[in-house]
């Protein structure tokens, strides 16, 4: 009998390694002489298409078989229309990877936009990053440091992407929470185009990612003089706080530090709209996100998740992300972040009916 059971376990162990030989083999055949379509879920000049296109500079010679390339830009709804198309619409054979700033708002509260189950896609790795909020300077009495946000005596206006997106629900909570009048301005398909409107003196603050920040904000909007920074998020904390960024510049300070600036030093708000925040946050430990959808071949994923750990450790993208982004480069691996994606995809219902009643008054 324990003959058989060694002879039965040897079997297993022999099909399982040849089962991993296999699916390894298959992922250095699999892009061979193909291409690879890249679908990115906001516009061409956005923080999504700087990111995704200095990522793909470096993760395409890390794919086996290094296909070739090709870029499609599918806008709309806070990225939800370019979800819903790798979802219903590509074909699930590993030929087409989504780089996107994921809209997880959306799947939180069960947005009737999304057709689609975002823990369904197969994520192939995660950028985490800061957001960075900045403003006009000529927004009266005039904004020389970031506290001078407290003495504003006039109406601004803040620009974002949609009512469920993630950037728009933030910014929306912080001015509301730091009771400070603004009228929001919402349905801008890219950042690129929110700094053309803040150039333009249309709209006066918003926030970017730290890729948008520090490869487009600083030279077109910081550097000239039109606009200084505000705060950074922070890093949720478990006691309710944030922590500081070490990464981000000495002068930034986060949106807490603003806040006990107003009401306090040492005062910490509760309730849902501060939880939705630390909810928000979270997101921003998995900004951008590659994904295949549903059903996708497995030596596809094995070579991209595979790409993905290896253009990490790549010491040209890092160099390329430092500069680019000013700071070090933090990401997750594909199963982790798969995990992850899982976890914020399915929030608390009370959390859900406070974010869903927020968007919807972001509608009127």
């Amino acid at each position: 009998m324990q003959s058989r059971l060694w002879l039965i376990s040897g079997i297993a162990a022999a099909a399982m390694v040849a089962g991993t030989m296999s699916s390894t083999a298959g992922a250095r055949e699999f892009y061979k002489g193909r291409t690879l379509n890249i679908l990115i879920n906001y516009s061409a000049g956005g923080n999504t298409d700087i990111q995704g296109r200095s990522v793909m500079r470096y993760m395409k010679n890390h794919i086996p078989g290094k296909p070739r390339i090709l870029f499609r830009h599918l806008p709309g709804a806070g990225g939800i229309v370019a979800a819903n198309f790798l979802g219903d619409v590509v074909k699930n054979d590993g030929f087409t990877l989504g780089v996107f700033t994921v809209p997880l708002m959306a799947q939180m509260m069960k947005a009737p936009q999304l057709r689609v189950n975002l823990a369904d896609f197969i994520v192939m790795g995660a950028i985490s990053q800061q957001q960075i909020a900045h403003m006009r300077k000529t927004v009266k009495p005039g904004m020389n440091k970031p506290s001078d946000i407290l003495k504003v005596t006039e109406s601004f206006k803040t620009a974002g992407h949609g009512p469920e997106s993630s950037k728009d629900l933030r910014l929306r909570m912080m001015m509301e929470m730091l009771q400070i009048k603004h009228e929001h301005v919402t349905g801008y398909k890219s950042a690129g185009r929110i700094r053309t409107a803040i150039m333009q003196n249309e709209v006066h603050f918003t926030s970017d990612s730290v890729t948008g920040y520090f490869s487009r904000v600083m030279a077109n909007l910081i550097k000239p003089g039109i606009s200084i920074p505000i705060w950074h998020m922070g890093h949720s904390q478990p006691d309710g706080t944030f922590k500081r960024s070490d990464t981000m510049p000495a002068d930034i300070p986060t949106f807490q530090d603003i806040y006990q600036m107003k009401y306090g030093k040492g005062k910490i708000p509760s309730g849902p709209m501060w939880d939705s925040l630390h909810l928000i946050a979270g997101m921003g430990e998995m900004l951008r996100i590659f994904f295949l959808p549903k059903g996708s071949p497995k030596a596809a994923v094995t070579a991209l998740r595979g790409a993905w750990v290896k253009t990490m450790k790549d010491p040209g993208y890092r160099a390329e992300y430092r500069k680019q982004n000013g700071s070090e480069l933090a990401g997750h691996e594909g199963a982790v972040a798969q995990k992850m994606l899982n976890k914020l995809a399915n929030v608390e219902p009370r959390l859900q009916k406070f974010l869903l009643d927020y968007a919807n008054k972001g509608r009127k």
